[in-house]
Formats: structure tokens, sequence, C-alpha cells
């Protein structure tokens, strides 16, 4: 510099230490620089025979500029954060301040202060080096395993966080040392950082040249294994099978393959076997692993318990010592614990457990559980007094203890320290609603009303006063905030007082002011008694700290979507107050389009002090190609052959399936996804190609999809039809219950002659192929606590359809469909559900009748469990096969209760109702007239079982129908049936009185309802 020189850089305290020092004739240059993360400030000081910094001193500004130009925060705020202007004075004490308020932003990795003389006074030009932050982490070449995902977890780059070569240095080191876990010993990684210096971002891409996967190439073991070599190669699975070479070597396959040895040592009673790998040794010319063993095999440990014999398998179960490999006295007392807890379950409520180890001897270790249990006890009345806010109902649903019952606690669910833990549960209920005082005793009753072995549990509860919020003070808070605030806090005058119900207000207050942009707010809450007795006044104090706003939002890692599909579902921009829950929410809409494998949302610069932040979203697009295979079976009664004339209402048979698909999603960038599903069976052949577009035109609410359906059934064995179909359905959701769909149908449906077992005369009328337009809609109310197995709500649904010539249909018809389920909680575990379906199809033109395919067919498991599937309604005189029917009316009751344990529960339930051949024929009779009548109600009666999976409850229901149907079934064959039947002929049908099972059994996953 000529003109001038540098006053300063880097921290004021730094320059001023060097001002200090140096001459008076001279002035100092201090430069920050920043290592491993942290700010380093580092002072040099230059001596010149120049002008005295000193001379600067006082003297007017006159200029002031920022080299460069393009600086990384926007003028206003830039010259907000300088202590001095044009025409003011110059301090040396001024542009240390600026400096350090500079660096307090986050944005500079080095600035510096030139002054030049300009006229009568001076001019400062900032010389800055602005800082670059991590806008995205991207891998090329991943091998999998690891793949892409675990490589960028591996390097530890967070998002928005400031980069630097050092950190660039150490993750690809980090990702090296991931890779040579996995086998990649000769892997290279370069890497590409691109610096967008429009947003201060650093897009860094790591190129990976994996090379080939190394394999295992023998074990070496040390120390004291105590068994042969041959045997913990094979426990360890890194050998193939009969000898055939070496497992690849994958950082699983090393983990399970320790956990596989450390199971075999397990399985020989060696419990504290300690088995580690001490170093893998890599041959770089064979490129072959060689993991080395430290195995200490450790004792025999022998478990055994006197007083009360115990399974070994239960043993395992109870103990922890099998799950920790490892024996000491806590994992011993804790085994104590959960035995005494194990016999009280079973009626034992006195059962005392002592352990002891014994010193080993011969290499052998003797655990010994001493078991003392006194007759077995039944918990036959748990009561509960002295409540008045709470009812028995509310009180016992936190409670675990249970009185005894059928089946499912035979003896009850009784220990002393289940008892004190309900205890806990029972004042911490009260406190958080305001009772502070509440006391509560507890009496245990041995021979209840003089039986032997029963045992009663009575509860006293003593509530207290209950202490009220008297008033609510909001400190440091502006008034546009204190009404939004007073309707989030529970604690507002005149409800009870607790500090659950204050911590949960000191948290919604917090969330207020976080997602309005108060990143740094903080809360201090003070109580002191009021005047009236048992009342309390609260001062909650808020300090909101600096707010934050949003300066852009910047959406990295797009290859192949529109950028426009992201940003609609961005409902913030700049301007904004930073909240989180937006930041969250946006983030939740583009997982919802299905077509991203992440989204990682960060703030750029978090620990700068700045007033406005960048919003980072670094996307991850999903495979765009994906595929899936299935296979599954139908059991139950479903019928004879396609075309045999035998079992018209049904026979056990199986059906085997397997099903497959192919998706492509995000489909032109668009969100959208194309699918083709098909399904193979016995009794269905189906493709289904559907286009389906989520949050249709950016509106969340809207979903749209096309559908194409090739269908080729015989589910219902009066026919076989093969069915080609295209639909539209735009579907809209009003709430979060409620749901409207909107969708036009256009089938053409083909019934094939030679699958037809009715009669000659019902061939021209109801067998026709036929050509249908439909619009319909459909409303879905789902208000179930759980729907893969509710408990309390009610789920209903609407479905109306008309079917016109005006739509490209052959007949017009009119359909509705209505459904309504309720559920009802009796007790904690009690549940009352009831089910209403009510159907009707209307002719209003074209065709004489509805068709086959078009008629309403039911019953089976998740309509009427006294009819085998699609087995309900009118069936043909002649030959006794169902034609469907144009009304239907069904009811269900289920009491759903426990069974055994937490996982079985049962079900008793009745089925009523039919298929009817009219609207003005459904009857409530509950007896068949003749064999030629269908329209009366037919009751089932049953019992169910239920098991709980995490995908739903798989179901068997067992039902008896003492009225089902009785009828005429054809025999002969489909040659015979045209001759005999058709009108004129003089050869009768032969036939047999049938009647369908009174016994039904169903198979199937999830409630009936």
């Amino acid at each position: 510099m000529v003109a001038g020189r540098t006053l300063c850089g880097g921290r004021p305290a730094a320059a001023r230490e060097a001002a200090a020092r140096g001459s008076a004739r001279g002035f100092s240059i201090v430069k920050a620089v920043r290592a491993a993360g942290a700010r380093l400030a580092i002072a040099f000081i230059a001596l010149t025979m120049l002008m005295p910094a000193d001379n600067y001193e006082g003297r007017r500004i006159s200029l002031i500029q920022f080299d460069p130009p393009g600086q990384p925060l926007p003028p206003a705020e830039l010259n907000s954060l300088l202590p001095f202007k044009v025409g003011d004075a110059l301090r040396m004490a001024d542009v240390s301040a600026a400096i350090q308020r500079l660096y307090a932003t986050g944005r500079y990795a080095d600035v510096a202060v030139d002054a030049s003389p300009a006229g009568d006074g001076v001019a400062l030009r900032f010389i800055t080096q602005p800082n670059y932050f991590i806008g995205g982490v991207t891998v090329e070449g991943a091998p999998d395993p690891p793949n892409a995902g675990q490589l960028v977890t591996a390097a530890k780059l967070p998002l928005g966080g400031e980069f630097s070569d050092n950190d660039l240095r150490q993750a690809i080191e980090n990702m090296q040392n991931r890779l040579r876990e996995n086998g990649f010993f000769r892997a290279e990684i370069s890497d590409r950082v691109a610096r967008d210096t429009t947003f201060d971002q650093a897009l860094i891409h790591f190129a990976v040249q994996p090379g080939r996967r190394a394999r295992f190439g023998g074990v070496a073991i040390e120390g004291r294994p105590e068994a042969p070599a041959s045997a913990l190669i094979r426990a360890s699975g890194w050998r193939r099978f009969l000898g055939l070479g070496w497992q690849p070597v994958t950082e699983n396959r090393v983990q399970n393959g320790l956990e596989k040895i450390r199971a075999y040592y397990q399985k020989h009673d060696r419990l504290m076997a300690r088995v580690t790998i001490s170093r893998m040794a890599y041959n770089e010319a064979t490129n072959r692993v060689t993991p080395t063993l430290l195995v200490e095999a450790g004792p025999v440990v022998t478990v055994r318990t006197r007083g009360a014999r115990v399974s070994r398998g239960k043993l395992k179960q109870l103990l922890p010592i099998y799950q920790e490999h490892s024996v000491d006295r806590s994992l011993l007392v804790e085994g104590q614990r959960n035995l005494t807890e194990y016999f009280q379950s079973q009626g034992y409520f006195d059962t005392e457990v002592d352990v002891q180890d014994l010193p080993v001897e011969s290499n052998r270790e003797i655990i010994e559980y001493t078991i003392e249990r006194d007759g077995r006890h039944k918990l036959a009345e748990l009561t509960i007094s002295g409540n008045r806010y709470f009812d028995d109902k509310t009180i016992r649903e936190r409670m675990y203890i249970a009185p005894a019952s059928f089946v499912r606690f035979r003896y009850g669910r009784y220990s002393r320290r289940y008892l004190d833990k309900d205890v806990d549960a029972i004042k911490d209920l009260y406190r958080s609603n305001g009772f502070r005082d509440v006391q509560i005793k507890t009496e245990v009753i041995d021979n209840y009303r003089g039986r032997k072995g029963e045992i009663a549990v009575k509860i006293y509860i003593d509530e207290g006063p209950q202490w009220l919020v008297n008033q609510v003070e909001l400190a440091g808070v502006a008034e546009s905030d204190r009404a939004r605030l007073m309707e989030v806090i529970r604690s507002v005058p005149g409800q009870p007082y607790s500090e659950f119900n204050v911590a949960a207000d000191r948290d919604n207050i917090l969330s207020y002011f976080f997602n309005n942009g108060y990143p740094s707010a903080s809360l201090d809450w003070s109580q002191a008694p009021a005047a009236a007795p048992y009342r309390m006044n609260l001062t909650f104090t808020i300090t909101p700290g600096e707010r934050r706003f949003v300066r852009d939002v910047v959406i990295n890692g797009l290859k192949h979507t529109n950028p426009a599909l992201v940003s609609e579902r961005i409902d913030f921009g700049p301007g904004d107050p930073l909240s989180q829950a937006q930041i969250a929410d946006a983030q939740r809409r583009l997982y919802d389009l299905g077509v991203f494998a992440k989204v990682q949302t960060a703030i750029q610069n978090p620990d700068g002090q700045e007033q406005a932040k960048r919003v980072l979203y670094d996307i991850e697009e999903a495979r765009r190609w994906s595929t899936n295979v299935g296979f599954g079976a139908e059991l139950g009664r479903i019928g004879g052959s396609l075309y045999s004339f035998d079992a018209p209402a049904g026979a056990a048979g199986f059906a085997p399936r397997i099903s497959g698909g192919v998706s492509r999603l995000n489909f032109l960038g668009l969100g959208h996804t194309l699918s083709l599903q098909t399904r193979w069976s016995t009794l269905q052949q189906r493709a289904l190609f559907s286009y389906f577009a989520p949050q249709f035109q950016g509106h969340e609410r809207l979903n749209l999809t096309f559908t194409a359906l090739y269908d080729n059934s015989r589910d219902v064995r009066t026919f076989a039809a093969r069915r080609l179909e295209g639909s539209v359905q735009l579907s809209q959701r009003l709430s979060r219950a409620n749901t409207i769909q909107y969708r036009f149908t256009y089938r053409d449906v083909f019934v094939d002659p030679n699958s037809l077992k009715i009669t000659a005369q019902l061939i021209p009328i109801l067998s026709q192929s036929v050509r249908v337009g439909l619009l319909s809609t459909a409303f879905i109310q789902d208000r179930r606590d759980d729907p893969t197995n509710a408990h309390k709500g009610v789920y209903n649904t609407v479905d109306l359809a008309y079917a016109a010539r005006p739509f490209g249909s052959e007949t017009s018809f009119g359909r509705l469909m209505l459904r309504d389920a309720t559920y009802h909680p009796i007790t904690r575990d009690l549940t009352f559900a009831r089910s209403t379906i009510f159907g009707w199809i209307d002719r209003t033109g074209g065709l004489p009748d509805i068709p086959l395919p078009e008629r309403i067919f039911s019953g089976g498991s998740s309509s009427h469990r006294g009819f085998p599937d699609n087995q309900a309604g009118p069936r043909d005189l002649v030959t006794g096969f169902p034609l469907g029917g144009t009304a239907l009316l069904m009811n269900s009751f289920e009491l759903r209760f426990p069974l055994i344990g937490d996982n079985v529960a049962g079900v008793l339930f009745h089925d009523a109702g039919n298929v009817y051949s009219s609207l003005r024929n459904i009857s409530f009779r509950y007896h068949q007239r003749d064999i030629q009548d269908f329209d009366y109600m037919v009751q089932a009666f049953g019992f169910g079982i239920r098991y709980r999976t995490p995908i739903g409850p798989i179901r068997v229901d067992l039902a008896l129908a003492p009225n089902s149907p009785r009828f005429v079934g054809f025999v002969g064959n489909q040659q015979t049936l045209l001759t005999c039947s058709a009108p004129g002929s003089a050869t009768r049908c032969e036939s047999s009185p049938q009647r369908i099972n009174i016994f039904q059994f169903h198979f199937s996953l999830g409630q009936a309802f």
C-alpha cells in the first residue's frame, strides 16, 4: 500500500496489544485466522517510517469502503455494525469494535482495515475475506455397503457449518476408515468443492473408486479360547458352507461373526467369555484380511435354582447375565428381582429370592438362586376409596396391578413393587391437577373374607385441598404477544396449579417465541401464595432476545426434480421470522411427496450474530425405479373348481398368490409416481397401472390418481369375468378426519360364457358383457384412535355413484353404499365395537336387469362371518350358485377383550344381515320360509382370537350360523344344465338339497372392521 497503511485487523484486543508494543512512529497489522473451527488471533507488527498511526486519531472520516464490494452481509446490516459513519471522528477503539462485530457475525475469515489520507480527513477501507459454509455433501461411486448415505454420515461435515480445508481432509480420512471397515482397503477418494459466492456455501462432492472388496483370509486366535479354532471359525460364518472359500468383508459381517462366536460360548455356558478383534491384518498382494481374535473363554457358568424349578429357557429370558454376557453383582441382583416378579405374576405373591455366587472351582462357576415361595395367592379384590375428584376408572387406567380375571390374569397381577409404582402414578395424577398435599395409604389383606390364599388390596386416598392459579403475569412481552400466549398456557386463573402444568407452559411459551424468530429466547418463572387460601400467583419472565429473520431459502441436491416442486412446499421466504416449526413443516411436506430419500434442513452459520439467516434444504432424491415381489395364499371356503358344479356354497380350499410390481418415482421431476402392480392366483389375475400426483397443483390436501386395470377373476364362483377399466380420482382432505373423493370410472366387463353356473333363461338377462361409465363421489370420516385396532372413535363412509348413457354406459343405474362403525371403550381393556353396512343399486334404464358383475356380492371375513366369501344373498334356483342382489344390510357387534397376557386378545361377535334381491325385500325375519327364500336375516355368533403384531392383529374367527340358508344344488355338467333348463325342455334338471355350512372359519390380518 502506498497511499495509506493498515491500521488493524482481527480482534481489537490483539490490535491494542500490538499497538502498545510497537513504535510510536508505526502502527499494527492484526490478522485473524481460523484453525480447526476456532478463531485464533495472531498479531503481526509492521514498522514503517510513514505517517504515524496516531496522526489518524481524531481526524474526520471522509469515506468508508469495503473490499471486495460484494460482501456476505446486506449493506444495511453491514453499516449498522459500524460504530461510526462518514463525518465522525476516527477513534482506534471504534475500529477495533467494528472488527469485533464483523467477526461476531461469523461471516468473515479475515478482516483488515486500511486507512489513507483523503483531503483533511481519512478514508477507511475494510478488506475482508468471507467464510464459506457447507451447503451439501454428495458421494459418487459408493459400493454399498457402505452406501452413499453412510459415507456422508461418516464424513461428519454438518450442513450449514463453517467449511475449512482441514475439515475436508479429516472427512476423507473418516470415509476411508469406513470403507476399510467394509473391506475396501484399496479405495481412493477424490474431492471437488464448488464455492457458491451467491449464498456463501461450499458444495462438496466426493468421488469414490472403491476397488475390489477384500475377503477373509483366515482367522488368527489369541488368548485362552478353550475351544477348537475350527469350531470358532464355523460359528463366525466368515467361511462359506462346506469350506467353499471365504466370505467378503463387510462391517456387518464382522460384527455378526463376533456375536455368533459369543453365542457359541453362551451355548456352552461360558457366559463370561470375551471375544474381541485386536487387529485386522490386510495382505496387499492377495487382497485378503485376517482378523485376529482375542478370546478369553472364562469359566463354565452353571445357573441352578433351589426351592422351585425354572426351565432353562425361562432362565435365559429372565436373567440379564445371558443377555449381557457378563456376571457381576448388579446383574445377579437384577435377575433376582426378575425371578421374584415372575413368581409373583404366577400368584406366589410372597416369593423371596436370594442369589449366591459360589467360588470358582475347576474352571466352573456356580450361581445359585434360592426361591422361597409360600402357597399360591389370588388378588381377589382391588378397592379405591377417598377419591372424589377422579373416578375409579380414571385411576385404574394408570395402575398396573389388576385383580384376578378369567383366562387373562388367572391369579391377578400383583407385587409390592408394582403397588408402590401404582401409588406413585396416582400421586402424579393428583399433583398434576393441583393436589399438592395428596396422601395415599395402602392395605393388603390376607385370607380375604376367610378364603385362604386370597388377598385384597385397598387404596385410601386423602386428596387434600386443590391449589388453583389466582393470577398469571407475563413480564417482558409485548402487548401484541400477550393474548396469543394466554391461549397456549394451561395455568390460567381458576385452573389447577401444578409444577407439571408450569413446565408444560414454559415449553409452550418458548415454542411460541422460537417459532416467531427468537431463537435465543429464555424464560424464568416464580410463584407466590395469593391472599386467598390455596391460591397461587404465577409470574413468567420472558427474555425474547434479538429477533432473527429469514434471509434466503437455499435448496441444494436436486438433479431430476423440478425446483418449483420444492419451492411451492416451502411457505416462508426472505423477511419472514425464523421459525423452526415452519422449517420442519416444510420438511414434512417434502417427505410426504414420497420421492425423496432424505431431506436435511439446517440454518447456515447457526452461531453467527447476524440479523437474517439463510435456511438450507439439502435433498437426496430417492431411486427413481423400485420393484416389489410378494407371496401369499388365501385359506377358507373359497369354492370348487372353475367349471365344476360341486360345492356351490364353497368348500375348504387353498389358493396360492404371487404379486409383483415396478414403480417409477418422480416422473418428469414433478413428484408424480407411475406404477405397475400385478397379482396372480388361482382365483384372480390382475394388472393395475396407476399415475399418482400427490399434493396436486401444490395443494397439500389434493391428490390426483389415474388408473388402468386389467382383471380376470373368479372369486365369485358363479362366473368368471374379465374387466378392463380406467378411472380418474381427485381426493381432497377436508380436515384431519374427513376426506372426499371425486371419481369417474369407465369399464368393459366380459363374462366367460363357459364359466356360467346359472340356468339358461337367466343367461341373456344377467350374463351379458357390458360397458359402464360411472360418476361417483365418496365421503370418508375416520376418527379412530388406531386404524388397525381401534378402541374408540368412529369410521363412516358414504359412496354415491351413477351410471348413465351420457357417461358412455350401456346401462343406467344408481348405487349407494353406506358404512357406519363406532368404537366404545367400556373399561381400559374392554371395547364394544359396532358396524352397520347398507347398500342399494337401482336400475334406471338400459339393460333389463343389473348384470352379474355389477350386482352386490358380500359375505365373508370383513362383512358377515356366517357366510363364505361372496356367498350371501339370492341364489340360482337350479344350480344353487349365488346371483348377488341389489340391496345389502348387515350389522356386526363385537366385544373385544384381553385374553392371554398383553398380546393375545379375544372377541365375541354377532353378525346379522344378508344381500337382498331388492330394497323392498329387506327383511328382519330370522327364519327361511322355504328353500327358495333368501330374503331374510342370517344370524351368526362366534368367537375370535387376535394376536397383536406391529402391522395389525392376526385374526382367526370361528362362526356358528344356526339359520344358514338351504338351497337346491345342481347335479351334472354345463351341457346338461343348458339342456334341462332351456325353455320348453322336457328334460328335468337333477338336483340335491344343500345348505351353507353352519360352521365357518376365517383367517386374515386386521380387525373385521
